[in-house]
């Protein structure tokens, strides 16, 4: 995460709103925000891939949704919020995350606390805060980019064939570091280092830590460890050795092929994502109410 944190003091003119809309709870608490923005005078912005509407939206494609916002507020679990970051992080908008999932580790705000939310969002009394994202770069053989994406959590470097694990070479820098066995390897980021890393045995790292994780999933080697990354540092994996059929997934969001003798080059982003924080984020205490520790 970048340290930066930035008071907003303007009141809201034009929020957006994406919406689970498979969640009859996520539908109902985005007509209560549509109906108490709209009421104090916000255009109030849907998204037409979300199948949900009210007429205190107007409806917009994906690819323009993001235009003009001064905030997103996301109704849903932590799945919710990653599409709602893939649509509005290159236009620079704050998401506000409602919890309506299971685990909810992105988002700050509780169903009950909506109402509250609403007011302060309205009233601009909110702090923007920054997340790492990673910069991904497939190339083919020839060195040539392929297809370029990014993400917030994590990009992971995939098998295609069930049966077969593949060889992953892993240079950091221009240094091998080592050729490692496994079903996947995981480039995480802070913030991804309590989603998919963190079931694959990889620590938890605090969001003010710069750093990417690389969490080898089911190795099959002697060597199983995470290894933490400085960020400025250049990451490429690439599959090595016979049939090595690959994909890299972006989060669970999508997945771009890895041709054969190609690599996959992963950076910091040059974009972080925007967080609209009410409250000051306590990352330890998040950490221990989610992991239920005592």
């Amino acid at each position: 995460m970048t340290a930066e944190q930035r008071s907003s003091t303007t009141r809201l003119r034009t929020a957006g709103l994406i919406v689970h809309p498979g969640r009859p709870e996520a539908r109902r608490a985005a007509t209560d925000a549509a109906e108490r923005l709209a009421s104090s005078g916000v255009t109030v912005i849907g998204c037409r891939d979300d199948e949900w509407q009210h007429e205190a939206v107007r409806l917009r494609p994906a690819e323009r949704f993001a235009e003009g916002l001064d905030v997103v507020i996301v109704m849903g679990g932590d799945g919710t919020f990653l599409r709602a970051a893939f649509l509005t992080r290159d236009r620079k908008v704050p998401l506000a995350g409602v919890n309506l999932g299971r685990l909810g580790f992105l988002s700050e705000i509780e169903a009950a606390d909506l109402p509250t939310a609403v007011d302060e969002l309205l009233a601009g009394a909110y702090e923007i805060e920054e997340r790492m994202t990673l910069a991904v770069d497939v190339r083919g053989p020839d060195g040539a980019v392929m297809a370029s994406s990014w993400a917030l959590n994590e990009a992971s470097v995939e098998r295609t064939v069930p049966q077969r694990l593949i060889i992953l070479e892993v240079r950091v820098g221009e240094t091998i570091f080592a050729n490692v066995p496994a079903d996947a390897l995981i480039c995480a980021t802070p913030t991804g280092s309590t989603a998919y890393a963190f079931s694959a045995g990889g620590p938890i790292l605090s969001h003010l830590v710069d750093a990417i994780l690389l969490v080898p999933v089911a190795p099959h080697s002697l060597f199983d460890r995470t290894l933490v990354v400085d960020p400025h540092e250049t990451l490429t994996v690439s599959p090595v050795g016979g049939d090595n059929t690959c994909v890299v997934s972006l989060d669970g969001r999508t997945a771009l092929e890895v041709p054969t003798g190609g690599s996959v080059e992963i950076t910091q982003g040059s974009v972080p994502l925007r967080l609209a924080r009410l409250k000051p984020f306590d990352f330890y205490a998040r950490v221990r109410e989610k992991f239920r520790l005592e």
